[in-house]
């Protein structure tokens, strides 16, 4: 490959560089052409992909919604089936009619999205659910005109079970079919990154092709190009004798390299006299504008040290080894109250130890805080501390050792920030308290993954397992089927502002406690203004009632 490219540089030269533009804009046009055909191809096989892709996820969807509704219709069976009282018949009656209808909207969704490759397959399952929500249609309309008697002896019959059979046999058929279907796209994503592996690689072939043409064009044209430019720009400013480069060659550049060399010729020697004349005007003048900068620098970074010690919340203090005073600012005095004349460049650390311990603002004597002092200059530890004045006030303070000796030391006032965390942790235990005693189950689940963050002793005791296997779990993963659907379901619902925020009814299998009936209020959370961070559950075990009342 590097044999080819120096041939191909070193015959460049023996054409004109309009041969040489035209050959790099053609080999451009083509390598373009065949990154964009590519291109276009591997777009229109991604499109169709991610088509057949949403037409899978839709057909699942459909077959999770219709599974929970028919779910949700036959726990209202049973409700109707277990109310002695007519009055409470109907009201499971009219929410199995509300759900009917809503199972009803969803299989004529779907049925409007069924291609011509699953028409065979759904025609009996549109016949089966068709007739499942018949019979549960007049199980509702017998329960609300006669009673629950009346569904109880529609319902009870073989008839209607091989029904129910058949249904769910459909439904893992479509599953089944669904799945095999999603393997297979899979298996044809496998086949695609195949083909954009390839697509990859030749694309990497035009990039090398391009950046050899570049390469060649570089080398032959543009560096000869800017050679003889460097070179001109040298004798215009009358630098030294120079030797013309790429004057061996007959093409335009030659011919330029040429031109360049008869006017070096013809000016050499006056530009020689007048070089020497300016090259001495110039090295005097960059040294004047040197000194100034200089001058300017250190003045500059002067001001801008003192105007930012001047501006630190912080008071700061510098010493040097022996103790004196390198600096201070008006921070630090108004901490400790010292004034200028004693706090100043110059005087001695203990001059300020005596004034603050006058004024009860040094816990030990001067000398004992001194001889402290000195010990850490001398080990050159770093160390943060906080101390509690005699007036209250905790003031922390930072120290550390200075490259080449000395110590700088920042106080600051920290008391405003302790007593704030000391009031956030007494509202933070009143909280915990509160939740962990109150008779409801209250948990908080993240909005994203629904994964529970916070579960209170109620919960655990609803739940009949400790929170440590319920914290960092998703509904589904700990509670079995259906129940774990169902509660994610309505808990995505609350927060896509599908539900409202009053208490809903739910029959339950706990991981440890058995079926509870329970009502729950759900609460989205927001963190400020924005979407819920979190989902707020507050659940009421009803089941001793529910019993009670059978």
């Amino acid at each position: 490959m590097q044999t080819m490219l120096r041939r191909f540089a070193n015959s460049l030269p023996s054409f004109s560089l309009n041969d040489k533009i035209s050959v790099a804009a053609a080999a451009f046009a083509v390598l373009v052409m065949l990154s964009t055909m590519g291109a276009l191809s591997a777009l229109r096989e991604q499109r169709l992909f991610y088509e057949r892709l949403e037409t899978l996820s839709v057909a699942s969807r459909n077959i999770e919604r219709i599974n929970a509704l028919i779910y949700a219709v036959v726990m209202e069976s049973r409700g109707i089936y277990m109310s002695p009282d007519r009055n409470v018949a109907r009201r499971y009656a009219d929410a199995q009619l509300a759900k009917i209808a809503q199972l009803s909207k969803v299989v004529e969704e779907w049925k409007a999205q069924v291609g011509e490759d699953d028409a065979a397959l759904f025609a009996p399952f549109k016949e089966r659910i068709d007739q499942f929500i018949a019979f549960r249609t007049e199980m509702a309309r017998r329960t609300i005109s006669v009673g629950s008697s009346a569904a109880r002896e529609l319902g009870d019959n073989d008839e209607n079970r091989a029904v129910r059979t058949a249904l769910n046999e459909d439904l893992e058929q479509l599953l089944r079919l669904y799945a095999d279907r999603t393997r297979e796209l899979g298996e044809a994503a496998d086949a695609r990154g195949i083909a954009s592996f390839y697509l990859g690689g030749l694309g990497l072939l035009i990039v090398a092709l391009i950046a050899a043409a570049a390469l060649a064009l570089r080398r032959g044209v543009l560096m000869p190009l800017l050679d003889i430019a460097r070179v001109t720009d040298r004798i215009a400013a009358g630098r030294i004798k120079l030797k013309i480069p790429h004057a061996w060659r007959h093409d335009e550049i030659g011919r330029v390299a040429h031109a360049v060399e008869t006017y070096q010729d013809g000016a050499f020697r006056l530009q020689e006299l007048e070089q020497h004349e300016v090259e001495i005007e110039r090295q005097y003048s960059d040294i004047l504008r040197q000194h100034e900068r200089l001058e300017l620098g250190a003045l500059s970074s002067q001001q801008r040290l003192d105007a930012a010690i001047a501006n630190m919340t912080q008071g700061l203090i510098m010493l040097d080894s022996f103790g004196y005073v390198l600096m201070v600012n008006d921070q630090y005095r108004k901490l400790y109250g010292v004034p200028a004349s004693v706090a100043k460049p110059g005087a001695h650390v203990r001059e300020i130890l005596a004034h603050r311990a006058k004024l009860g603002l040094l816990r030990e004597k001067p000398a004992d805080f001194l001889a402290a002092l000195r010990q850490r200059m001398k080990e050159g530890k770093a160390e943060v501390v906080e101390v509690e004045l005699a007036d209250g006030r905790i003031i922390r303070i930072s120290e550390r050792p200075m490259d080449g000796g000395g110590w700088i030391a920042t106080h600051e006032d920290f008391t405003k920030q302790r007593r704030n965390e000391r009031k956030l942790a007494r509202a933070e235990y009143f909280l915990a308290a509160l939740l962990e005693n109150i008779p409801q189950a209250v948990l908080a689940k993240d909005a994203q993954s629904l994964r529970y963050v916070f579960v209170n002793r109620a919960a655990e005791t609803l739940f009949g397992v400790p929170r440590s296997e319920i914290v960092g779990r998703t509904p589904a993963e700990l509670f079995s089927d259906p129940t774990g659907a169902i509660l994610e379901q309505a808990a995505r619902d609350q927060l896509a502002g599908l539900g409202d925020d009053q208490p809903r009814a739910h029959s339950i299998v706990t991981p440890g406690n058995g079926p509870r009936d329970i009502v729950v209020r759900r609460l989205p959370v927001s963190a400020g203004e924005g979407e819920p961070k979190y989902l707020l559950s507050i659940i009421e075990d009803r089941t001793l009632q529910q019993r009670a009342a059978a």
